[in-house]
């Protein structure tokens, strides 16, 4: 499994949405959260293996509702993501204040954008 997962980061650089939030993260947050995200995202592939080979990956090829319904889940997600960066990019002061702060945290939550981003993109 541990061996899967370093194939699975390294399927990391290929260009699209994971390189884009992994960059994102490794330029603004440093090499540490870059590396964190490439974590979760390695887990979002694993999970999409898993599920594939049980079989619910035919399952939604087979139902064209609910892959709809996965794939616009999926866009809303990074529509959210889209939207909440530009605002927290608008609003940096406004979030840096001490009172204010809703940061997320320096390990899970960096694991947790990578896992979404490619849960949400079936790619």
């Amino acid at each position: 499994m541990l061996g899967a997962t370093g194939v699975l980061a390294l399927l990391t650089l290929v260009p699209g949405p994971d390189m884009a939030v992994v960059t994102k993260r490794a330029v603004t947050r440093g090499r540490a959260d870059g590396l964190r995200t490439v974590g979760g995202i390695a887990v979002g592939l694993l999970l999409w293996g898993a599920l594939t080979v049980a079989g619910l990956a035919a399952r939604l090829a087979a139902s064209a509702e609910v892959y709809l319904a996965v794939k616009l889940a999926g866009a809303a997600y990074l529509c959210w993501l889209g939207t909440y960066v530009y605002v927290l990019s608008r609003a940096r002061r406004f979030f840096a204040r001490p009172r204010v702060r809703r940061a997320l945290d320096r390990v899970t939550g960096v694991v947790l954008i990578g896992f979404g981003v490619r849960v949400a993109t079936t790619s």
